[in-house]
């Protein structure tokens, strides 16, 4: 084990990731404030208007905001192969509303590296509920990821209004993508760590993208599948980061291409699940990304006669 115990409970790695907690067979980050980064984005759930129009009570916290902190429990766990050749999934099941105060989970590894799939959650102080569920790995264990499973469940495709034009199977043209640093820099965020790897450098050499950014440019490409109906309010439902021949490393020049898996219908969503791949340009397969996207039936005059603006 690479845990070092001291008093309090805490533990610490090799790694600075900060804090982490262990307890019962899992580590936990500390809890910490969640902040609405996009409160001012038009048109997307993160706006208050805009998600109270959706029946929410305000603007919605991005998945994205969790995702960026789970290399902390993830490199306790797994050790810095996890960037290398692990994954992580995340289903969002309960929206995350700005201050609300959430730890990340992780169900303690028992393999010592080897090929092994592990429970991971967020979770919200106030009442103990998990926002996100998920599944986290290193290598190919056997089974499915909580995707994988998801996408075999997935129902209703022939009830789709919103998503009607689109046909499962669809692909997209290879395009060329890096994650640049420089812009990324400007983006809001929070607390990363270990931060350097993220900024200037790492054990790789220089920086790598937070899992949180790898289906920014892994999907790259998914504007192709024309997914964005004007006036349609969409959210991310679940998604999925597998490193394949990792890590992904900032300014460096990728290949980005999409493909459409699955559409769903639920009560009161449309949903497409895609799967993207960030390729060397020599087409060695550096990581994939799994993502399902829902859009709101209530923001879509074609579903107005079920969802009219006196429910």
């Amino acid at each position: 084990m690479r845990f070092a115990y001291i008093e309090g409970g805490f533990v610490h790695t090799e790694y600075d990731v900060g804090e982490i907690i262990e307890d019962e067979g899992a580590l936990f980050t500390p809890f910490r404030v969640v902040e609405n980064y996009w409160a001012q984005e038009a048109g997307a759930v993160q706006n208050d208007e805009v998600a109270k129009k959706v029946g929410f009570q305000g603007g919605v916290v991005r998945g994205v905001v969790h995702i960026a902190q789970m290399p902390r429990v993830l490199l306790a766990g797994f050790g810095q192969a996890w960037f290398e050749r692990g994954g992580v999934a995340s289903m969002f099941i309960k929206p995350t509303m700005h201050g609300d105060m959430c730890r990340i989970g992780l169900q303690e590894p028992e393999m010592g590296g080897q090929d092994e799939r592990v429970q991971i959650w967020v979770e919200r102080e106030s009442d103990g509920l998990h926002l996100v569920n998920g599944t986290a790995e290193i290598g190919d264990p056997p089974g499915g990821s909580l995707t994988g499973q998801m996408i075999l469940n997935t129902t209703g495709a022939d009830e789709v209004r919103i998503l009607a034009d689109h046909v499962i199977g669809q692909k997209t043209e290879a395009i060329p993508v890096r994650i640049d640093s420089a812009e990324l820099a400007k983006e809001p965020s929070g607390p990363l760590a270990p931060e350097a790897w993220f900024r200037t450098e790492s054990p790789w050499g220089g920086p790598i993208a937070n899992p949180a950014n790898v289906p920014m440019a892994a999907g790259r490409s998914s504007g192709q599948l024309n997914l964005n109906s004007e006036g349609i309010v969409g959210m991310l439902g679940a998604q999925e980061v597998k490193h394949v021949a990792g890590p992904v490393f900032l300014d460096h020049d990728y290949v980005s291409e999409s493909e459409l898996v699955a559409i769903g219908s639920s009560k009161r969503s449309e949903y497409v699940w895609y799967e993207a791949r960030l390729l060397e340009p020599d087409g060695t397969l550096v990581a994939k990304t799994t993502t399902q996207m829902r859009f709101l039936k209530k923001s879509s005059p074609l579903w107005a006669d079920e969802f009219g603006d006196d429910e």
